[in-house]
């Protein structure tokens, strides 16, 4: 005798369809993305209230850097400098200044736009002789407009 066809169950090749399956397994991966809850362990976190007997202390406020922004604006042949929007003599006047200012001052350097990079440059090497390594050039939108002579 024979036996049918549908009692042999290695026969026919079963098809696992996966995409539904994929397509389940992203759906649960963005809704848990989404519902998760990120929070930080309070006990690691540095806080003023934990310090117990250190409260009566008062918290020294921190110095805020010296920052001096001099500009220089060229009209011509004749080169103006401005040191914190207060005109000066000439460069010495400027170099003198500098030297009065200490290592950890910020310096400003904002030249207009038809400033020979010459006067720049002297004045970066004058910061640099004088330790001052916190030297800052503004982008060129970002920089105010320069007074009016």
């Amino acid at each position: 005798m024979r036996r049918s066809q549908r009692s042999r169950p290695g026969r026919e090749a079963a098809s696992l369809q996966i995409a539904p399956l994929i397509d389940i397994v992203f759906l649960l991966l963005t809704y848990f993305l989404f519902t998760i809850t990120l929070s930080t362990i309070e006990g690691l976190l540095p806080s003023e209230l934990a310090l117990g007997d250190q409260s009566e202390q008062q918290a020294q406020p921190e110095e805020t850097e010296q920052e001096t922004v001099i500009r220089i604006v060229q009209t011509g042949e004749r080169v103006q400098y401005f040191l914190d929007d207060w005109p000066v003599a000439d460069y010495q006047a400027v170099s003198d200044n500098l030297a009065g200012l200490g290592p950890e001052a910020v310096v400003v350097i904002d030249a207009g736009p038809t400033v020979e990079y010459e006067h720049v440059v002297v004045l970066y090497n004058r910061c640099l002789q004088l330790d001052i390594q916190q030297v800052v050039f503004p982008l060129e939108g970002a920089a105010s407009a320069a007074p009016q002579i």
